[in-house]
């Protein structure tokens, strides 16, 4: 069964106001594709407030709607069906810029004297405009002899700030749900998630360093938007989960096959390639707004 769900940061919108824009979403899908709404939850929380609405239509009917609610005051998504923490689930996120507020590569770049020509390949990366495994080639090879590697990492992830709502996230899911970092970027700096939140999956690029310093390669196989979306594959097979309850969140254009192939894909303050492409964009609210769709769904 379809859903549909809006959410908000509370600082935006009152839950009234909510709840009135999700039922014009909701009547827009009846005028336009002949949707009914059978049942609705809405809720607030200190961060968010939201609205849930099973829906009474075929999946192939409701599908490319996303133009009936561009210009909501809210986030917006159709799910095809809900993931339910009482199963078994998986969870795959990206790292920049979806599980940190960091590109990773930048802050290295920026602490070796070389972050405006890094940062500039990075955008074009995320937007799509390069082929990502060339342009990490490009970009880690002017770390080429960097000294003091070690401490250089060490004060990137100090900086390393985590997306609002990661803890809920994946506290929420821990002990249910395999969770893990699917990322074009790096393992010496994901460790510190893997750690904190014995994570279960970790898939991502290894700088190498000799002697303390950066040799300018990468150790491993390059991990794309192919290495991402067969990470994902590999722990729904390996676990047994179906496709619909795989959830994954990510924000560049890697992450767009991955996105695709999960139950509830989701871009999160994502470039706008990839939410135009993405089944679903949460654009205003943060992680929040996924901890609650799990948390609330059973109760609809």
């Amino acid at each position: 069964m379809p859903y549909l769900y809006s959410v908000a940061p509370a600082a935006r919108l009152s839950l009234e106001q909510l709840r009135a824009a999700h039922a014009t979403c909701l009547a827009a899908l009846k005028r336009e594709r002949g949707a009914e709404a059978t049942r609705t939850l809405s809720a607030e929380d200190e961060e968010h407030v939201f609205a849930l609405t099973a829906l009474d239509a075929t999946w192939d009917r409701l599908r490319g709607c996303k133009a009936l609610w561009e210009n909501a005051p809210s986030d917006v998504l159709l799910i095809r069906e809900l993931p339910l923490l009482s199963q078994q689930g998986v969870l795959v996120m990206d790292m920049d810029m979806t599980a940190v507020q960091i590109e990773g590569i930048d802050e290295i770049a920026r602490r070796v004297g070389v972050y405006e020509e890094v940062a500039a390949v990075t955008s074009r990366a995320m937007h799509g405009e390069l082929d990502f495994a060339a342009s990490l080639q490009e970009r880690v090879s002017k770390l080429k002899s960097a000294k003091s590697a070690t401490a250089i990492l060490n004060a990137v992830k100090e900086v390393m700030t985590e997306t609002p709502g990661l803890d809920s996230l994946l506290t929420l899911t821990y002990g249910k749900w395999q969770r893990g970092i699917a990322s074009g970027g790096f393992t010496q700096l994901i460790g510190v998630l893997k750690e904190r939140y014995h994570l279960e999956m970790v898939a991502a690029n290894t700088l190498e360093i000799a002697e303390d310093r950066f040799t300018g390669r990468v150790a491993s196989a390059i991990v794309d938007a192919t290495g991402k979306l067969h990470a994902v594959i590999n722990l729904m097979v390996d676990t047994g989960t179906p496709v619909s309850q795989c959830v994954v969140l990510g924000d560049g254009a890697n992450d767009l096959p991955m996105l695709k192939a999960a139950g509830l894909g989701i871009a999160y303050h994502a470039k706008p390639k990839v939410v135009a492409e993405a089944p679903c964009a949460l654009n205003m609210s943060d992680l929040r707004a996924v901890s609650l769709l799990l948390k609330y769904a059973p109760r609809l």
